[in-house]
């Protein structure tokens, strides 16, 4: 079997323009060694070379440069457009101030509420309990997305949540993105008292922090998936598919599992929640190419206001 040799030949060997041999000049000298291999593979022998102004190519011999030709255009022609180009995600929805106001709300609460050592009537009332979420006071699991532990409890949510939210609103809008996420959140508490039963009590917005990556991951996905339908090409690597959840999670053990307090089952659960809320809302919209109407973005906006105020109203009332 003859063998492709990566070498200069030799002068024994005749020269670029020796009647013995056909030379392929490449464009440089890594596709040169690519062209090697090529040749190699269906069993031809070449000998990459360089030209006198500096060049690269490969020297065949003459019995075998048509078949080499053929070969080599043939694989240019095959491999024109790879690897694919996956067109950037390009949000439908401008930046805006609104994460940080929503967030930042959180921090102004906290100065109503005080810290959790305090022990005011707002924990009482709207911390999450396992048994009360499930026997009678559902309202818990909004509510204690509001309450944070001291400062530094509520800045970091804070901080993290703006960053989160604010892509999620870029991709979803406001009113939606929104719901999104503080559904999420819920749903995350829910699953979270589901799971402990009883005897647990948790607080703060990180559940929704990280619904925000889970909605971010599967909204991902559902584009990515959307832009290989659209690109043959692009369905031959599952990985376009699934490394936006790697990477949610791999956001989940870097964020969401260090600190002496950590609930790291709320965080992910509230991440598995934004997977099902992200998928919600990305298949309702992954087709369009237009912002989502202002008046459904106002009614999910408002929507979810109403949905933490009364929770509050309930806590209080009941």
């Amino acid at each position: 079997m003859t063998q492709a040799v990566d070498r200069q030949g030799s002068n024994d060997d005749g020269g670029l323009e020796s009647p013995r041999f056909v030379f392929v000049p490449a464009p440089h000298y890594p596709k040169a060694r690519e062209w090697l291999f090529v040749l190699q593979s269906v069993g031809l022998d070449a000998v990459i070379r360089p030209t006198e102004d500096g060049r690269w190519g490969l020297q065949i011999v003459v019995e075998h440069g048509e078949r080499a030709i053929a070969n080599l255009r043939a694989y240019e022609a095959e491999n024109r457009d790879w690897p694919p180009h996956q067109a950037a995600d390009r949000p439908l929805y401008a930046g805006s101030a609104w994460a940080a106001t929503i967030l930042g709300s959180l921090a102004l609460f906290f100065q109503t509420t005080g810290p959790a050592r305090l022990a005011s009537e707002w924990f009482r009332r709207g911390t999450a309990s396992a048994d009360e979420i499930l026997h009678g006071k559902p309202w818990q699991a909004v509510t204690a997305l509001t309450l944070h532990a001291d400062a530094q409890h509520v800045l970091g949510n804070a901080l993290a949540g703006t960053l989160f939210l604010s892509a999620v609103h870029r991709r979803l809008g406001v009113g939606l993105g929104t719901f999104a996420v503080l559904a999420a959140g819920i749903l995350g508490n829910v699953f979270n008292a589901l799971w402990y039963g009883a005897h647990h009590r948790s607080i703060g917005a990180s559940t929704a922090v990280f619904g925000a990556v889970g909605v971010l991951a599967a909204t991902q996905a559902l584009l990515n998936r959307r832009d290989a339908a659209a690109r043959p090409a692009l369905t031959t690597s599952r990985l376009a598919l699934t490394k936006p959840l790697v990477g949610g999670l791999a956001l989940l053990g870097l964020l969401g599992a260090s600190g002496a307090n950590t609930d790291l089952l709320a965080h992910l659960f509230g991440f598995g929640a934004g997977l099902l809320t992200g998928a919600a809302a990305g298949l309702a919209v992954r087709r369009r190419t237009a912002p989502l109407a202002s008046l459904w973005q106002y009614g999910f906006a408002s929507l979810s206001a109403s949905l933490v105020i009364g929770a509050w109203a309930l806590a209080w009332w009941r």
